[in-house]
């Protein structure tokens, strides 16, 4: 069973999505950067490119990570991870295939034996909810704000939506996807914020 952790000021703020829209009959507006067809257009976000790993250091950075990639030898992925915690302000998105969530429960207690001074904010967020609430991004924003690692798990299929509107929604400066090679790890870069939209 996942602990969830949240700041104390957002403790009595329940996180809401927005609703299944087979329910409601209106689709959900999700909010989308000029940049956001990266996933379809960068061959960067293939662990067989060529592209370098964009430059980091205090950046605001979104990292992907699949069940997959956690299944045998987790223990590398959450030690890169940890590292990009320190480097960054981090925020993960983790798409797990099934219920179980086994493999979201390793990587968060990874990540805490990796990182004891962090406080993390593990966020589940059902795979079929196609945007986040204005309310639960601001939760999120805080976190970051207050020196915690937000971990927000769904459902592998949405992964690609959920770190999309967070990209928006929290002004990131990049977003990479991390994968499992056999030599190590591998952070590839799949969008980076451009200087004229930092302006």
């Amino acid at each position: 069973m996942i602990r969830q952790h949240v700041s104390p000021r957002s403790e009595l703020r329940p996180l809401s999505w927005a609703p299944w829209p087979a329910l409601t009959g209106e689709r959900p507006v999700t909010i989308r950067e000029p940049e956001s067809h990266w996933w379809q257009a960068n061959p960067e976000a293939d662990p067989r490119g060529t592209a370098p790993a964009a430059a980091s250091g205090g950046a605001v950075t979104i990292a992907v990570v699949v069940e997959a990639e956690t299944r045998w030898g987790h223990g590398a992925v959450v030690s890169r991870l940890a590292e990009l915690a320190v480097e960054d302000e981090l925020l993960l998105v983790y798409g797990q295939e099934g219920l179980s969530g086994a493999g979201s429960r390793n990587v968060i207690a990874g990540l805490r034996d990796h990182l004891p001074r962090h406080h993390l904010v593990v966020v589940p967020v059902p795979d079929f909810s196609a945007a986040l609430e204005p309310d639960d991004s601001e939760l999120l924003a805080e976190s970051m704000e207050d020196g915690s690692l937000p971990v927000v798990v769904t459902g592998e299929s949405a992964v690609q939506d959920i770190a999309a509107e967070l990209a928006t929604r929290l002004h990131a400066d990049r977003v990479v996807r991390v994968f499992r090679m056999i030599d190590g790890v591998d952070v590839r870069p799949v969008w980076q914020r451009t200087a004229a939209a930092r302006a």
